[in-house]
């Protein structure tokens, strides 16, 4: 495993690439927002990290750390520290051809949830149903013993 200097991942990827060191940098699309704007992004699984297969001999091993980007190898004096193949296999099956990650289920009917944050944090409720606004559905609460169906944006919700 390589760490790289921050937000260059990508950079190190293409230089070790031009040194014929094969990587892999998982990625994972993030949706983001700003006031009423929202967007998807691809971004590291793992920030300032990425696989590198790096055959522990002394001219491979100075290739790699003397290579733009790359902040070091992670491992001792001797050799990196090795990288079980199957997790690297377990996160190139997730990425598929997509290219990345796509993140976790999404919100349906009839699914426990819990508000993370807002007025309502820390209670749970069960998804109702999606509303006609995009990234929000309707929750349906139970407060004072009494059903309360509210309106609330996905990022504010988790999984139970």
């Amino acid at each position: 495993m390589v760490q790289t200097k921050a937000r260059c991942e990508q950079k190190a990827v293409e230089f070790l690439a031009r040194k014929a060191v094969p990587t892999f940098l998982p990625r994972l699309l993030v949706r983001h927002r700003h006031a009423s704007r929202r967007w998807y992004a691809l971004e590291p699984l793992f920030p300032g990290y990425l696989f590198a297969h790096v055959v522990p001999a002394a001219p491979a091993l100075s290739r790699v750390r003397w290579t733009p980007g790359v902040r070091r190898l992670l491992g001792d004096d001797e050799a990196p520290i090795p990288v079980p193949e199957d997790l690297v296999l377990y996160l190139r099956e997730r990425q598929g051809n997509a290219g990345f990650i796509a993140p976790g289920q999404p919100l349906r009917p009839g699914m426990a949830v819990r508000f993370r944050q807002g007025p309502f944090a820390l209670l749970e409720g069960i998804i109702e149903r999606p509303t006609s606004r995009a990234d929000r559905v309707r929750v349906l609460l139970t407060l004072i013993n009494f059903p309360v169906t509210v309106e609330a944006d996905v990022e504010d919700l988790e999984q139970v």
